[in-house]
């Protein structure tokens, strides 16, 4: 086993017996470091400096609680927690256009329709101009052929037909008073 290794199984029995006070886990790591600097002439790997430095601030990368940030004043955030944060925070060039009131400023641009609302405003066009195509076809249809023989009924025109004098004005008038909503 070289010195390397060594140093490696110290600092995982260093980092399975976790010393309660953090002062006097600094003073291990600070020893562990000094007697292998003085023993191989060099400072430890990187990879093992980091897990001791771990150590010393276990506190503050075991803690959960997830109002960390709030609560003390410089916080340590794990890495999942570092990963968390950057997910919900917003970049500042998204507050560029928006003033010291909370109001957007920027020149408003009309954003195109998702496919999903192409199709909810193409499926309500085709029930619309269903609808229209129905109402025309009724109003413009040819009714029943009524034959009224004058001769018949003395010269009297009989009532459905004398009641379609002025259907015209008075359908004009009602489209004028009756207000159409869009469906």
């Amino acid at each position: 086993m070289n010195f390397r290794q060594r140093f490696s199984a110290k600092v995982d029995s260093f980092i399975s017996n976790l010393i309660e006070d953090r002062d006097e886990r600094i003073l291990a790591v600070q020893e562990l470091i000094e007697e292998y600097t003085v023993t191989n002439g060099q400072a430890p790997v990187y990879a093992e400096l980091e897990r001791l430095a771990d150590a010393i601030l276990n506190e503050e990368l075991t803690d959960t609680a997830k109002n960390k940030i709030s609560i003390t004043e410089y916080p340590f955030l794990s890495e999942r927690q570092f990963e968390r944060r950057y997910e919900r925070e917003y970049s500042l060039s998204l507050a560029d256009t928006y003033d010291s009131e909370g109001t957007n400023r920027a020149k408003p641009e009309k954003r195109r329709r998702t496919a999903k609302e192409n199709r909810f405003v193409d499926k309500l066009a085709i029930v619309k101009n269903r609808r229209r195509n129905a109402r025309y076809r009724r109003d413009t249809s040819v009714g029943a052929l009524i034959s009224y023989n004058l001769h018949v009924t003395g010269g009297e025109l009989p009532e459905p037909f004398t009641e379609c004098a002025g259907i015209s004005e008075r359908a004009r008038m009602m489209a004028d008073s009756t207000e159409y909503c869009a469906i």
